[in-house]
């Protein structure tokens, strides 16, 4: 029988600094309208405000630190880290690697690393996964610490200025993971990806080789192709695939989690979840925006401290990323 394997503790760092939804629209020459601010839901978002503490790596080996305090663990005992980044980090890769660095600074020194790329805000799950099948069928490792470290490109806050589809904050986060812990248990993950639609969203410059010419940095995105990905239904089919799989029923869901992308994303994924998106993801899309990877550890946590779930319910975590893919968790609080 797999052992069972949990969130022992979750953590985020984010920037002090903030900026306005029309602060950056402006800025970017991206159209806002009251209609663009109704479809987005996002009025300000955290941004790295050019001190050295909060490069994307120097955030994530805090937020590494604060979660490993958190779980009481030591780093010595750590048997993995996995990284789940999204955006660009400050070398290039894979010369260099943040979770190598992370590694080192908090100390877990007896730990192997790994990183996810390439999947957008799914990224999370699948690190999830990877890195609970590697403690729940292997003997000889017992914690896991998964870390990410996002920050934007300048000029790519507003994701497609013509008709916008999120507004990007900067952030990181950590979630210790452990084989045996009271609670958070992962009990499975279904993972999805279309390989046709590789090219959806993509940066024209390349490995930032041209940083004179920063409008080569600039995200595009093929929003007919975008749009036309049906993600809510897709992720529902993935859901109850996976309840089923679980032995369990949609009814037995206490509640959902999924990214802050938009208001408009997340109005589609409780028509298809049947109003069951927990409450704490608007308000965190409100003041943070979308931080990739950092949403579900920022809205677990929200759940958990708004006391809306009791031990032992099921909740269901949902993203789609660029790509594009598809992810579903299912956990025991």
């Amino acid at each position: 029988m797999r052992a069972a394997v949990g969130i022992l503790a979750a953590t985020c760092h984010l920037p002090q600094h903030k900026r306005s939804v029309e602060d950056l629209f402006r800025e970017e020459g991206a159209n806002f309208s009251a209609d663009v601010a109704a479809r987005l839901g996002i009025k300000q978002v955290p941004l790295q405000n050019g001190d050295a503490s909060e490069t994307a790596s120097n955030m994530a080996v805090a937020a590494a630190q604060k979660a490993l305090q958190r779980a009481k663990v030591d780093p010595l005992t750590v048997n993995v880290v996995v990284e789940y980044s999204i955006m660009p980090q400050e070398y290039l890769v894979p010369v260099w690697n943040m979770s190598n660095k992370v590694q080192a600074e908090v100390g877990a020194s007896k730990s192997f690393v790994v990183g996810f790329s390439g999947g957008g805000s799914s990224n999370f799950m699948v690190a999830l996964s990877s890195a609970a099948a590697m403690l729940s069928e292997n003997d000889s490792m017992k914690t896991a610490l998964l870390v990410t470290g996002d920050t934007t490109i300048p000029g790519n806050r507003v994701l497609n200025p013509d008709d916008p589809v999120t507004v990007m904050g900067d952030g990181a986060s950590a979630v210790v993971l452990q084989r045996d812990a009271p609670g958070g248990v992962v009990i499975d993950t279904e993972l999805w990806s279309e390989g046709n639609h590789h090219d959806i969203c993509y940066i024209p410059g390349g490995s930032l080789i041209h940083p004179d010419d920063m409008s080569l940095y600039r995200m595009q995105l093929d929003k007919a192709r975008y749009d036309a990905f049906p993600k809510a239904d897709t992720l529902r089919r993935m859901s109850d695939k996976l309840l089923e799989r679980a032995g369990l029923k949609f009814s037995d869901v206490a509640c959902l989690l999924c990214s802050n992308i938009s208001a408009q994303d997340e109005a589609a994924m409780q028509q298809a979840f049947e109003d069951k998106v927990s409450p704490v993801c608007a308000p965190n899309r409100e003041s943070h925006g979308h931080l990739q990877g950092t949403d579900f550890p920022l809205n677990y946590l929200s759940l958990i401290e708004s006391g809306s779930v009791k031990q032992g319910d099921y909740m269901l975590s949902v993203s789609h990323g660029m790509g594009v893919t598809a992810a579903v968790s299912l956990l025991r609080c």
